[in-house]
């Protein structure tokens, strides 16, 4: 089974370093581009025009937005599907204008400025002065670059309320959100898992939006276990049993009610 990971915004592929070896025993792997398009559905056409027949979906933050778009577009396609530190509801106004305020900066040459001021948001306070995740930030943030990040902008800005789509979901869905979260409460987390029928929700702790880089581990075995229960891994019995290791102690599993 193919998956295909769908970045969040302003981030290179490295953001899923922790995750390739999990998606990897299962099949092929891709990356979807969301550099080039200004809306989210045109990100979601471009992934479904270069996807296979059926996939698995993982999306985050921004890339959990055009996951869903994915799904309404091509419902039937979509073997499985995990939203990460994301939500399905439209910007609020203030969210908005906070956006309009970043592509206002880029615009006007400070790029470099809005990726140091964006960082507090992207993990949880705890970690705001943790050099290595900072370093990792700029890294994946210089690789999309001002152009791309301002398309990703108006992409978010316009993109359309998800809720109504939540309940005609019928593939398995995962859904991960940090409890210390400041950028997208875990209550719009906690919001798509109650909606989705037999969605599990898994909430890990410690860690803000950017659960991939402050919380690897937990993450990588919620989500081994998730695939495979749904395609077993091409690999040896023992990389069987080491990728579908249990939650870790950073990591809390439930099956979200209706």
């Amino acid at each position: 089974m193919q998956t295909i990971l769908v970045p969040p915004l302003l981030c290179s592929p490295l953001v899923y370093g922790p995750i390739l070896d999990v998606a990897w025993a299962r099949g092929s792997v891709t990356l979807a581009d969301t550099r080039h398009d200004d809306t989210v559905a045109g990100m979601a056409a471009r992934l479904l025009r270069d996807a296979p027949e059926e996939f698995a979906l993982l999306g985050t933050s921004m890339g959990g937005y055009v996951a869903l778009d994915v799904v309404r577009q091509a419902p039937d396609r979509v073997r499985a599907l995990a939203l990460v530190s994301t939500s399905a509801r439209r910007d609020t106004p203030e969210e908005r204008a906070a956006r309009e305020h970043q592509s206002r900066l880029v615009e006007a040459g400070e790029f470099d400025r809005l990726v140091e001021l964006a960082f507090p948001g992207v993990v949880a306070e705890q970690h705001e002065t943790d050099p290595e995740l900072l370093g990792v930030w700029r890294a994946m943030a210089r690789a999309v670059g001002a152009e791309a990040f301002l398309r990703q902008q108006r992409a978010v800005m316009d993109r359309a309320d998800a809720r109504g789509l939540l309940s005609t979901i019928s593939c398995p869905t995962m859904v991960i959100h940090g409890t210390d979260d400041r950028l997208v409460p875990v209550e719009r987390g906690e919001e798509i898992a109650r909606a989705v029928p037999g969605a599990e929700l898994v909430l890990i702790e410690d860690a803000g939006h950017g659960v991939f880089l402050e919380q690897p581990e937990a993450v990588a075995s919620s989500l081994a276990d998730f695939l495979h229960r749904l395609d077993p891994p091409h690999e040896t019995d023992d990389h069987r049993s080491r990728s579908s290791s249990p939650v870790g102690p950073r990591a809390s599993r439930t099956d979200a009610p209706a």
